[in-house]
């Protein structure tokens, strides 16, 4: 079983510990309590279902209480983010496993809804020009009610200003690259991790799609590893190289929800690197949205098959805003984007293997330092 999935499904080593000198416990009383009875002894259950239900939410209660997070206001037990983070936006610890809590939604919206809401948004006017000054009226929302850091990093790449998407007439000459080339066109070494991630997953004659492109680079690693189809949700028109028009195609984000019908489930795979950590920022134009990033995690989730496959390339770090350039992904908002997947497997930039990223690597960034890994994920 991959490291990965093991971490998640185990809490601290402490707790862990625990466990089975607990386990271990209930067994040695019960084996007494038949051996003092001698010939008398009826054979029944060490314990009845009654008493390990009980055993089960005691150990549930000590894990919240006794695992504890990395936030900006130091380390805090699991128990007093879930009240005071995770359920504020409609979430609950399920499982309190490492690197991150296993969570569920407590209201969780249909498509038709997450679709519907996403376009509310999009419509409602917002400024021309991307905002420099932060909202305090969004600060509980975008900061997790305190616990995530806060800086200031300001960008304006709205569609008027920024480059358009280029590079599509040249995809022909980007086959032809290595990983490590087609990594220098964005993140270097950090990109790698998408090549890395794909090439441990069947995609030959699969259909996929991109979150945000404005050079090909992801798109081609997936074309490389055998990719059939791929769509790419990109804002900004796209004029594809002729002769790969029948393999890729583009679509607005606005058009794409409209019509999310003819979408939904289809698709065997979906590739993001470094994009959703912007959803709702305003750097590129759209509306500010503190939700934004797990907003588009829906919209991902619901398009992809039951089963399918997300290449997610994310900033990992100490949970934190950068305002308006990113947000950086610690134990608690990583939880609440991970909702509705398995997390598989995770890969670096430096490794063709997995990597285990584990509580003492999330938790080893000073505050705003980040390292770009792609995760993989299954859609449950």
């Amino acid at each position: 079983m991959p490291s990965q999935i093991l971490n998640r499904l185990y809490p601290d080593s402490t707790c862990f510990n625990r466990c089975l000198f607990l386990l271990a416990a209930v067994s040695f009383i019960g084996i007494l309590t038949v051996l003092s009875g001698g010939n008398q002894a009826i054979p029944h259950p060490i314990l009845n279902t009654k008493s390990l239900r009980k055993v089960n939410a005691y150990l549930a209660r000590v894990d919240l209480n006794e695992t504890n997070v990395r936030t900006h206001r130091g380390y805090v037990p699991l128990n007093k983010v879930n009240e005071e983070v995770f359920k504020k936006f409609s979430y609950e610890i399920i499982e309190a496993s490492i690197p991150v809590p296993t969570l569920r939604m407590t209201k969780e919206p249909s498509c038709a809804d997450v679709f519907a809401e996403y376009l509310i948004k999009t419509s409602a006017s917002h400024p021309v020009v991307p905002p420099k000054i932060f909202q305090k009226v969004y600060t509980d929302l975008f900061l997790l009610n305190g616990y995530a850091a806060f800086d200031e990093w300001y960008f304006n790449d709205q569609p008027i200003k920024r480059d358009a998407p280029r590079n599509w007439s040249r995809i022909t000459e980007y086959m032809t690259y290595t990983k490590q080339e087609l990594g220098e066109l964005a993140y270097k070494k950090e990109s790698e991790s998408m090549y890395h991630a794909m090439a441990e997953y069947e995609l030959k004659g699969k259909h996929g799609f991109v979150v945000g492109s404005t050079r090909p680079w992801v798109e081609v690693m997936a074309l490389k590893h055998g990719a059939k189809e791929i769509l790419t949700i990109e804002s900004n028109p796209i004029k594809i190289q002729r002769e790969f028009k029948g393999r890729l195609s583009s679509v607005d984000p606005v058009k794409f929800a409209e019509q999310w019908k003819m979408y939904a489930g289809k698709y065997d795979f979906a590739a993001s690197f470094s994009t959703i950590e912007h959803f709702g920022l305003g750097r590129y134009g759209d509306p500010i949205d503190p939700i934004g990033d797990l907003r588009e995690m829906l919209k991902i989730r619901c398009t992809l098959k039951k089963g399918g496959i997300f290449f997610l390339g994310l900033p990992i770090g100490m949970d934190a805003l950068q305002f308006n350039a990113q947000r950086i992904y610690g134990s608690m908002r990583l939880a609440m984007l991970l909702y509705g997947f398995d997390w598989i497997a995770t890969y670096s930039g430096d490794s063709e293997q997995p990597i285990d990223l584990n509580w003492a690597l999330l938790n080893s960034k000073k505050v705003y330092e980040v390292t770009r890994y792609t995760l993989a994920l299954r859609k449950i």
